[in-house]
């Protein structure tokens, strides 16, 4: 099973959307939001590629029964100052979200379980013209194994779980996929 920033990420928002994704059905691709979101991403700060790099990074934990595959975690960081070890994510939101603290928080954890110094994050708002720094200490670290482990048994349920408030999913590109016929 792969755990990735995303469903890390949908944890915190939707458990339906993490369980959509997580088995197959993706729905980001038809969004414009999305896009919108690539775009700023892509655009906002050009200058960091030049001295910033791209980082996919890989942590296998081991099976609980000691057999078989263990759960596989993965991120792609947008920019990773690996000679300060900070972290940097771009967000197209005009709000702050615990999802996006969460989903740097899982980059943090990742980075430090490959033995990768990494010191903090922070959370871009182009929109809004701000920053969040994300700082994981020690005593966190637990927290995000007990967001694995929740995330590993939604990807696990036998049905989808049920929807959210609908107010709450008017701006979710899964929108029509869980809401069409019922507005």
């Amino acid at each position: 099973m792969n755990i990735n920033a995303t469903l890390i990420n949908y944890y915190h928002v939707c458990y339906r959307k993490l369980w959509l994704h997580a088995n197959g059905i993706t729905m980001e691709h038809t969004s414009d939001i999305v896009s919108e979101g690539k775009l700023i991403g892509e655009e906002t700060y050009p200058q960091r590629a030049e001295k910033n790099q791209e980082l996919e990074i890989l942590y296998e934990l081991p099976s609980q029964d000691g057999e078989g595959a263990g759960v596989r975690l993965s991120a792609k960081i947008d920019f990773f100052d690996a000679r300060t070890g900070i972290v940097h994510e771009t967000k197209k939101s005009a709000a702050k979200e615990k999802a996006h603290v969460a989903q740097v928080k899982f980059y943090l954890y990742l980075l430090r379980k490959n033995g990768v110094k990494a010191t903090y994050g922070m959370i871009d708002y182009p929109k809004i013209r701000q920053t969040e720094r994300v700082d994981l200490p020690e005593d966190e670290m637990t927290e995000l194994e007990e967001w694995i482990k929740a995330v590993a048994e939604i990807i696990q349920l036998e049905n989808c779980p049920p929807t959210l408030a609908i107010s709450k999913c008017k701006s979710c590109s899964y929108f029509d996929f869980c809401w069409v016929g019922e507005e």
